[in-house]
């Protein structure tokens, strides 16, 4: 019975029809591909052209996407990242946008009172479109010329903050609207005006911290990640972009300079998914996408790539992984420091979203992502995202158990208890991460067109 089936089924033409429709899917998704490198690559030629190919050596620019919940971090991190580069012997200019009409006063407030810092406020205009970046001006009226970045005289040795407010609007809402007002209306036209830029630029989230982690052993609170980041681009001139381990981390309510702020707590168990994630990510296949918390690169490297993904993409919520794709196949030359990490809060294994049905926070924290790895499989096809972004498990960690073993226990010694526990754990995140990935096949981001959200 089976044969005979089998058999209709083979000279009914189907399998023909099929294959055929794949490679018909499979050629545009890499066409597509191919013309957002080309565009990519237009951009980085134009910027270097521009500049004839000469940066600022002796500052670092950082760009982070503020929302709610962003004046739990920024009175912290800000302050610890120019402390850093300043520690580099370096300077800093820190652009912060304000996403979708976001307004924390009391947070520029405490930049104001920061030494050696000054603070700029700028405001963008309506946006027209969720893919035309909004002018950006030094007003709230919105008057005069676009605001242009200028370089400063080196004897007048200031770290700069930027403060973008982006306009509330039907077009604004998500992470990469307000990073596409940053880097086309802001970096990109200042290039175009005459403006030299820093070489270096990073980009982060609010409650990015960079620190020292070798080995997978531990955390070192005090250290400066970000030099070590900055020291190994100059190491290696080649290098395009440079990524941090993500270490996934329960945040908790600390008093710092009489400011209430959330900051990590490395002791406290993370989540199942979140902990196998800080295992793997940056080592294994599937696993290697820049993290949008903690990547540095060259300038016209990480402009040219925001600008085509904000341009073309409005819908992606995985501007991170988006990037690592579109760098990798311009050839662009990259990788993840594995001894920096960068801080990213994951909730704890009891939160509940707020959500009229609640669910348990931390898988819909992975759900979100895989919902954005599905998008960008949908976009670019599984055979050229699968090296970066994976929605199935690494078995490539096999090849070298006792190496995993080691990742695994971390600075736990290892006991037949603890290599219980840690399996047990890694089941658990097995099948969740089943679900998980089955729910984001059936609700994969869409990426393109007027109507696609940005933002949850």
């Amino acid at each position: 019975m089976f044969l005979k089936i089998f058999k209709q089924f083979v000279t009914s033409g189907l399998p023909g029809k099929i294959l055929k429709e794949k490679f018909s899917l499979r050629k545009q998704q890499n066409k597509r591909l191919q013309e957002d490198v080309k565009s990519v690559l237009s951009y980085r030629e134009w910027i270097q052209s521009l500049t004839n190919n000469t940066f600022d050596c002796t500052r670092i620019i950082g760009v982070v996407a503020a929302a709610t919940g962003a004046e739990n971090y920024l009175p912290y991190t800000i302050p610890k990242i120019i402390a850093q580069i300043s520690e580099i012997g370096m300077m800093a200019d820190i652009v912060i946008g304000m996403n979708n009409g976001y307004e924390s006063q009391s947070v520029v407030d405490r930049f104001s009172l920061l030494p050696n810092v000054q603070v700029v406020c700028l405001y963008t205009s309506d946006k027209l479109a969720n893919n035309i970046p909004a002018k950006i001006y030094d007003n709230f009226r919105y008057e005069g010329k676009p605001y242009y970045l200028k370089n400063i005289d080196s004897r007048d040795c200031k770290h700069r903050i930027f403060i973008v407010h982006q306009k509330e609007g039907e077009y604004a809402a998500g992470k990469i609207r307000v990073l596409g007002d940053i880097y086309e209306s802001l970096l990109l036209k200042s290039i175009e005006n005459g403006w030299i830029p820093p070489k270096i630029l990073i980009a982060f989230d609010a409650e990015s911290q960079f620190l020292v982690e070798q080995n997978y052993a531990f955390i070192e609170p005090a250290s400066n990640g970000l030099m070590l980041m900055v020291r190994e681009l100059e190491k290696h001139p080649k290098i395009d972009i440079l990524g941090t381990r993500n270490r996934f981390a329960i945040y908790q309510k600390y008093i710092v300079d009489e400011t209430k702020v959330l900051l990590p707590n490395f002791s406290e168990e993370v989540p199942p998914l979140q902990w196998f994630l800080n295992i793997v990510h940056g080592k294994y296949k599937g696993f290697k996408w820049m993290p949008g918390g903690g990547t540095a690169g060259k300038i016209d490297a990480m402009i040219s790539l925001l600008v085509v993904i904000s341009q073309r993409y409005p819908g992606t919520r995985s501007e991170d992984t988006h990037l690592t794709i579109l760098a990798k196949y311009a050839g662009f030359i990259g990788d993840i420091f594995l001894d920096v990490v960068s801080t990213n809060r994951t909730p704890n294994f009891t939160d509940m979203t707020i959500d009229k049905s609640p669910k348990k926070a931390w898988i819909e924290q992975i759900f979100r992502w895989n919902a954005g790895c599905q998008g960008l499989i949908l976009c670019y096809g599984k055979h050229n995202v699968r090296l970066i972004a994976a929605d199935c498990f690494p078995w490539s960690i096999f090849s070298s158990p006792i190496e995993f073993l080691k990742r695994l226990k971390g600075t736990e010694k290892l006991t037949l208890y603890t290599i219980s526990q840690k399996l047990r754990i890694l089941a658990i995140a097995f099948f969740v991460s089943r679900n998980i990935r089955n729910r984001s096949l059936e609700n994969p981001d869409i990426l393109q067109g007027s109507k696609v959200k940005a933002s949850w």
